[in-house]
């Protein structure tokens, strides 16, 4: 863990202090206001600890979604309910985390979340940022897509969703620059990798959280 860099993202000063100062003595550790001051310097190797307060998770991975980039997000609160941390994994987190908590259970509880969610597989993270650049689609190319996926054509794609041709080629077409690809066959590869990384990272029900003991 001493060469991993922690980002934590808290508009609340004193609990960004304090998690700071308590992570400063196992990793590197940038606080930040909001996901904005980083100004667009994304750590390589980073790890996002956002405050779970009002929408700041969802803010912050929103953020990270427009921008095109992927970093693991681990919410942090005290006396997260089971629910609301299944919910949290559920909307793509990589990890939950209690805090405040004693130093020994943080660090127990940030090195199980990164041995058992995260090992730096190139698959993994080419997986996560595949089904990032799918959540930029909406529901309707979405679902074009999919269509697509499945081997009809663009008439047979008009038919079953109730538009005409003209205007499955013109989502086809958004498809292909939303997901920065220049072909349908890259298309159909990234939503491949998508559906594998949503699989790979359902949290199974024995299993409900990775909070600290």
């Amino acid at each position: 863990m001493q060469n991993s860099t922690f980002v934590v993202i808290d508009s609340n000063y004193r609990t960004r202090h304090e998690l700071v100062r308590a992570l400063g003595t196992m990793a590197y550790v940038v606080p930040a206001d909001s996901l904005e001051e980083l100004g667009g310097r994304w750590p390589e190797q980073g790890w996002l600890l956002v405050h779970d307060t009002g929408t700041q998770v969802a803010d912050t991975q929103r953020a990270l979604r427009e921008a095109g980039q992927y970093l693991p997000v681990v919410p942090y609160s005290q006396g997260a309910s089971i629910a609301h941390v299944m919910d949290a994994l559920s909307a793509g987190a990589a990890g939950y985390l209690e805090w405040p908590s004693a130093h020994d259970a943080l660090q127990r509880s940030l090195e199980t979340i990164m041995a058992r969610k995260w090992q730096g597989s190139a698959t993994s993270l080419a997986q996560a940022r595949a089904k990032q650049r799918i959540d930029l689609l909406s529901p309707r190319e979405k679902e074009v897509l999919t269509s697509v996926c499945e081997g009809y054509s663009s008439k047979e794609v008009a038919r079953t969703l109730g538009i005409s041709p003209r205007t499955v080629e013109l989502h086809r077409a958004n498809v292909l620059t939303k997901l920065g690809v220049r072909n349908v066959a890259a298309a159909v590869k990234l939503s491949v990798e998508a559906q594998l990384e949503s699989a790979a990272t359902e949290t199974p029900q024995s299993e409900p959280s990775e909070m600290a003991a």
